[in-house]
């Protein structure tokens, strides 16, 4: 019997407009009146996170940032994973002769040390934040960012969470995260062609998942899992209950999920729902 549902968000949960649709919203409220546990796994800060959820009138736990933090369904913080500054000073050392640009995740918003100008044209060639829905204009996406210097972000108190490393070129990222699996204490995945997603090695979703099962005395065996993307290859490669791809995943997450769902265009995540947990057939099993 399932009691969880973990949704990644981008890809997932939300279609290409970045809109939970109706249909999706009606399978999470069935899961509440069940009394089923629905938790969103997202890269996203907990601001972007809440904003299509809020909009929905979802309310729900909020696994953020690759499993670098988790918020209760009010906002309150239950736990933070920041990466040290020794790790993110490291970052920016096998990085730096690379012409990447960066987005730091902190509680305060997202940060970047890039200049006004390489922002707009990233963006607007589709590097940076390749992922974000077709609503999106550059103005709304920068109005997110501060602009800030690396000696001013490293010689604050603010906690960075999570660093996303971007460059147009596969190859040049690659050769950055073969470094980056050289080093201690920092996990890497991604979420697109163009960059890297860098944490600290206990911040990952499926560590944040199962620390949040187990709070809530919920087994493996109880959870169903669905994401679309390489950051969610740590939650959908445990022993749990059911672990699902979108019909849209990359060809890594097909291989190693249980199971394909529709892609999130095609309301992949209620049709997981539905077939697993709400119908007759589901009730039997």
């Amino acid at each position: 019997m399932i009691r969880l549902v973990a949704s990644d968000m981008d890809g997932t949960l939300l279609n290409r407009f970045g809109k939970i649709s109706i249909r999706n919203i009606a399978a999470i409220e069935a899961l509440k009146r069940k009394n089923i546990h629905f938790v969103v796994c997202t890269g996203r800060s907990y601001a972007d996170a809440s904003q299509p959820l809020k909009e929905a009138g979802i309310s729900c736990d909020v696994i953020c940032m690759n499993g670098a933090a988790v918020y209760d369904s009010s906002g309150r913080p239950l736990l933070k994973q920041p990466l040290f500054k020794n790790k993110v000073k490291r970052i920016l050392s096998l990085c730096r002769p690379f012409s990447v640009l960066y987005d730091f995740m902190t509680d305060n918003g997202s940060y970047t040390t890039s200049s006004v100008e390489e922002f707009r044209k990233s963006f607007e060639d589709k590097i940076f934040l390749p992922m974000i829905s077709e609503e999106h204009t550059y103005e709304t996406i920068a109005a997110r960012f501060h602009f800030a210097t690396e000696e001013a972000l490293l010689g604050s108190s603010r906690d960075i969470y999570k660093m996303s490393v971007v460059h147009e070129n596969p190859e040049v990222l690659k050769q950055i995260r073969f470094s980056l699996e050289q080093e201690d204490g920092i996990s890497v995945a991604s979420s697109a062609p163009t960059n890297l997603e860098l944490t600290h090695l206990k911040a990952q979703k499926g560590t944040a998942l199962m620390e949040y099962a187990l709070d809530a005395r919920i087994l493996p065996r109880e959870i169903l899992a669905i994401g679309d993307s390489e950051n969610d290859l740590s939650m959908l490669k445990l022993p749990l209950g059911y672990t699902i791809a979108m019909g849209n995943a990359s060809d890594l997450i097909k291989r190693r999920a249980r199971l394909i769902t529709r892609s999130n265009d095609e309301d992949g995540v209620a049709a997981a729902i539905d077939a697993l947990i709400l119908s007759d057939a589901a009730a039997i099993c």
